[in-house]
């Protein structure tokens, strides 16, 4: 085990979240020992391809790093966007390889799930993981963000971190970047409005765009929150928004409509 696992490891087991995982990754992951053995030691070859039982049967999911084996248990082990298996509508700003995408999209065989990712190589990854899927997922190639035009995106090795970069400030959590690209960026309000055009309602908003969570809770119009039930950022300012309860653990904030 590497040093950084023991430090993670050891301050794992603080919180209940762990705990969590450690019992659903037996629940719903198909070799969990298997699992759970890459997942605390760091270990094994990729691409790597993992079985999840969901309520549409069981569901294979790509991953091509250990970065990739700790987002797969974010969403189907410590359930961080914990989605009740009758939502309607998900959208999901920062999709990365399909994923949370894969989480909500199986909660139902109805639910229609909008998608906000920039980075053309995790967009051909996502586009694996939800074959089967096409007819209920839209896919938009582009991140999400206060400003609307195109920018710099800073990239890195794994497709886990990534970031707009403006006046020369990277917005990558602590990661060193690689390379850049020139990304469409579009607004917030601008597409959960198109989306309300549609439906009623929003279930769950989920946002990971490293770096611009808080700007875009703090953009969100009243008009648009009204029609959203719950909202899972990565963010652990734990800001206030009207209308909302809310929770944090780890980096994560969870809204919830009272």
């Amino acid at each position: 085990m590497s040093q950084h696992s023991i430090k993670s490891f050891s301050a794992a087991l603080l919180h209940k979240s762990f705990y969590l995982a450690f019992i659903n990754i037996f629940i719903y992951f198909k070799s969990p020992l298997k699992v759970l053995f890459r997942y605390v030691f760091e270990v094994g070859s990729y691409p790597q391809k993992f079985f999840i039982r969901t309520p549409l049967g069981l569901q294979s999911t790509l991953t091509f790093s250990h970065h990739d084996l700790i987002t797969l248990i974010e969403c189907f082990g410590k359930l961080d966007y914990r989605a009740s298996k009758d939502i309607s509508v998900a959208v999901d700003f920062g999709s990365n390889i399909g994923i949370s995408a894969l989480y909500f999209l199986t909660r139902n065989s109805n639910v229609q799930v909008y998608l906000f990712e920039p980075v053309p190589r995790n967009i051909e990854r996502l586009r694996e993981n939800l074959k089967g899927y096409e007819n209920r997922y839209i896919l938009n190639e582009c991140a999400i963000g206060v400003d609307e035009g195109e920018f710099d995106f800073s990239c890195e090795d794994t497709g886990r971190y990534g970031g707009l970069v403006k006046e020369g400030v990277e917005n990558i959590s602590g990661q060193s970047s690689n390379r850049l690209i020139t990304v469409k960026v579009l607004l917030a309000n601008h597409v959960l409005s198109e989306v309300l055009e549609k439906y009623q309602c929003i279930d769950i908003v989920k946002i990971d765009v490293e770096g611009y969570e808080n700007k875009i809770l703090s953009s969100l119009k009243k008009e648009i929150l009204s029609r959203v039930d719950r909202i899972y950022a990565e963010t652990k300012d734990d800001q206030k928004i009207l209308g909302f309860s809310s929770e944090s653990y780890g980096g994560l904030t969870r809204y919830y409509r009272m």
